[in-house]
């Protein structure tokens, strides 16, 4: 988990102030330069300051700045369209939002209404997995599995967990290949225990993000998992929210194994970090059920305004004008090759894993018995200051070991970055792992 922010107000220990940024290349006010590998909080894909961008934006609000989302404007009707070009087949019916937080609240609001109209009211569950992060509501945070939800416990939703995809620390001390792939088996198992009456939905990063460290799963996991929910009568949501619109190499993570979730959740490289936009991707199947029920799904002040949509529907354009998520894909794969091949000795790395601009390095204290380091010890914030004094910004993640802790840097770059950045990645990474290293 990157470290907690300032939540109210600025204090003696104020943030880096970020004064311009172009690319993949943020500009303090000091007069530092430094390079973006984390993309924001894996958000920038396209990269920063660009012109069709804030010409789009311009050009928007001088001609229409918001309408209640229960009308339709030209820039939402032109993202829709697009859109379906870009979700897996079948899923054709969009539900716009302010974020992913928003996003995951949308999907498990609309899973369980899905249900309801079909006189269904007893599946009213969502099954998580641990760990894992979806958001930070009351609800989003009930189906995660993070220390995030640490301060919420007594207000949070009771709804169950498994554990997750994790070859390198297996909940079931298995190793892969000779595993029955345990991983997907138990979510059978945890509907049967719960009795598939009451499971409404099923939620999963097709990729972990900062609950692992990046972590993908082995080939047979997610087919395994469509099959499941198909036979239970039970959702499957992907929280495409940080894997989402290129970042693996595919246009979504799902795409690695031709698996089509009931839900599709997006956000962050919706929009590139230009607009906060989120959205759901939902089987027209199964919206026409709703609909046909005439229920009431929900009303949010900003889904769907003009000014989002038009950012992102340009977004989108541009990665397809610039080919950019097979950019992901080719420079990606030369990213991972060169992290593992310069950095995969140092002492401090556990693992290195990941696809496309989506990659993490697993830092532990014994690589022979992947002993984490002990929490109190904050190396993956030691790390992040040694790196950011050299010009490098990664996007922190902890907690993947649990309660002994766990530590992970993830380099998640923007798609327009090239040999030049991968060398400054790997220079600065490396320095700052040989810092911090000689003091733990």
């Amino acid at each position: 988990m990157p470290p907690k922010p300032p939540m109210f107000m600025q204090g003696p220990h104020d943030p880096i102030r970020i004064e311009r940024a172009e690319g993949a290349w943020l500009y303090t006010d000091d007069g530092r330069k430094i390079l973006d590998a984390g993309a924001g909080a894996v958000v920038v894909n396209i990269g920063q300051g660009r012109k069709e961008i804030a010409e789009v934006a311009a050009r928007t609000i001088g001609k229409l700045d918001y309408v209640v989302p229960v009308w339709t404007t030209g820039e939402r009707e032109r993202l829709v369209e697009r859109l379906t070009r870009w979700t897996p087949a079948g899923l054709t019916r969009f539900f716009f939002t302010s974020g992913g937080t928003e996003s995951v609240e949308a999907a498990l609001k609309f899973s369980i209404l899905y249900h309801k109209v079909r006189g269904k009211k007893s599946k009213n569950k969502i099954i998580g997995r641990k760990p894992s992060y979806h958001g930070n509501s009351i609800a989003a945070l009930s189906v995660g599995g993070s220390s995030r939800r640490e301060d919420y416990e007594s207000v949070l939703i009771d709804w169950p967990k498994i554990g997750t995809c994790y070859c390198y620390r297996c909940p079931w001390g298995k190793t892969y290949p000779q595993c029955d792939i345990d991983c997907a088996q138990a979510l059978e198992q945890e509907i049967l225990r719960q009795g598939a009456d009451t499971i409404a939905a099923f939620i999963a990063e097709p990729m972990m993000g900062t609950s692992g460290g990046v972590y993908p799963p082995v080939k047979e996991y997610w087919p395994m998992l469509r099959e499941i929910c198909d036979r239970y009568d039970v959702l499957l949501i992907a929280d495409e929210v940080m894997t989402g619109f290129g970042r693996t190499g595919r246009r979504f993570a799902v795409d690695h194994w031709n698996v089509t979730p009931d839900i599709l959740v997006g956000g962050k490289g919706l929009t590139g970090g230009y607009m906060p936009m989120g959205m759901i991707a939902v089987k027209e199947t199964m919206v026409t059920e709703v609909e046909r029920a005439k229920a009431d799904f929900m009303f949010y002040t900003y889904s769907s305004q003009p000014v989002a949509c038009a950012v992102a529907d340009e977004v989108l354009a541009i990665m397809e004008r610039e080919k950019l998520v097979e950019r992901s894909a080719e420079v990606g794969a030369r990213l991972g090759a060169t992290l593992k091949e310069e950095l995969s000795g140092h002492p401090m790395v556990g693992d290195i894993r990941g696809a496309g601009m989506f990659w993490g390095i697993e830092l532990v204290h014994d690589k022979a018995t992947r002993v984490p380091f002990a929490p109190e010890k904050k190396v993956t914030n030691r790390v992040l200051g040694a790196a950011l004094r050299r010009g490098l910004f990664f996007y922190p993640a902890s907690g993947m070991a649990g309660k002994i802790g766990g530590d992970a840097m993830m380099i998640t770059p923007p798609f327009t970055i090239g040999d030049a950045e991968i060398e400054h990645i790997i220079a600065c990474a490396r320095g700052a792992l040989d810092e911090i290293y000689p003091s733990l």
